[in-house]
């Protein structure tokens, strides 16, 4: 599975730039992106939240194999997130699907007080290649 690196220290990452404490943080960089290197599409951005990008080198690659429904997607929850006056922290869940494409289930839920937006990414069930 291609996109296996990301379901371990890649998410740890993104859920703690995205968590409650930094989602403010966050968008404030978001928008100041926006408006150096133009509209986000997923994806584009996370060279400049990473600490060590090169840990994800392949990222791009990586990332261009998930379906453009899937991106597109993904594009509109984090984009429209960000860009709200009120941001709601995100969480990350990367796994595997019961087959071989990519799907992503969104759920807005309660947790210590915040409400989330929950993404879970679902790749490719590498058993069925």
């Amino acid at each position: 599975m291609a996109f296996a690196p990301y379901s371990g220290t890649f998410e740890q990452i993104i859920n703690e730039l995205l968590g409650p404490k930094n989602i403010i943080a966050a968008a404030s960089k978001f928008a100041e992106l926006e408006k150096q290197h133009g509209p986000y599409s997923f994806g584009k951005f996370i060279k400049y939240f990473l600490p060590n990008p090169q840990q994800f080198a392949s990222w791009e690659k990586d990332s261009g194999g998930i379906s453009e429904p899937v991106r597109r997607r993904l594009t509109e929850i984090v984009s429209a997130n960000l860009k709200s006056a009120s941001p709601l922290p995100m969480l990350l869940k990367v796994g595997e699907n019961v087959d071989d494409t990519h799907d992503l289930i969104v759920k807005t839920f309660a947790h210590n007080g915040h409400i989330f937006i929950g993404l879970h990414m679902l790749c490719p069930n590498p058993e069925l290649k």
